[in-house]
């Protein structure tokens, strides 16, 4: 009895590690410098499907612009930029999924000038805990994400 316990509680174990993966990704644009940037302003709603986790991500991607060396400028701000900061301007867009398999969020750095993505990042997050859990930590993983890209 004692051995099946055990072997019972290896394979929960290992459905547990194995269920926790998650896949992230940074992409840049070939030939984009980035130092040419200064600004970055949020512009869009967000997409979610399955939760009510949109509250939570805006502020959490807005932390992370404000940790990095961009100036964060409101979408009604936008237009009181010179011409010359515009061309330093990305806009922020985003969206999340969210099921009881996986939440995964995206955000796309966008130039203003152009509309050309510079840098996308994604992050996601699948364990065997919760969806609250997985949003909270793709959120986080995503943070990370942008800071390391928008570096100071």
């Amino acid at each position: 009895m004692k051995t099946k316990l055990t072997k019972y509680f290896l394979v929960l174990l290992s459905f547990l590690a194995f269920s926790s993966c998650s896949t992230d990704k940074t992409m840049i644009a070939k030939g984009v410098n980035l130092n040419k940037y200064k600004y970055a302003s949020i512009v869009n709603g967000q997409t979610i499907h399955g939760t009510e986790t949109d509250i939570e991500i805006e502020p959490g991607i807005y932390e992370a612009i404000e940790s990095t060396r961009l100036k964060m400028v409101g979408e009604r701000r936008v237009n009181d930029l010179s011409h010359d900061e515009k061309e330093k301007l990305v806009l922020v867009k985003y969206a999340a999924t969210s099921s009881e398999q996986k939440s995964s969020l995206s955000v796309s750095f966008e130039d203003y000038m152009t509309g050309k993505t510079v840098v996308s990042c994604r992050a996601s997050n699948r364990s065997a805990f919760s969806r609250q859990k997985d949003v909270d930590q793709a959120i986080w993983k995503l943070r990370d994400r942008i800071i390391k890209v928008w570096k100071q």
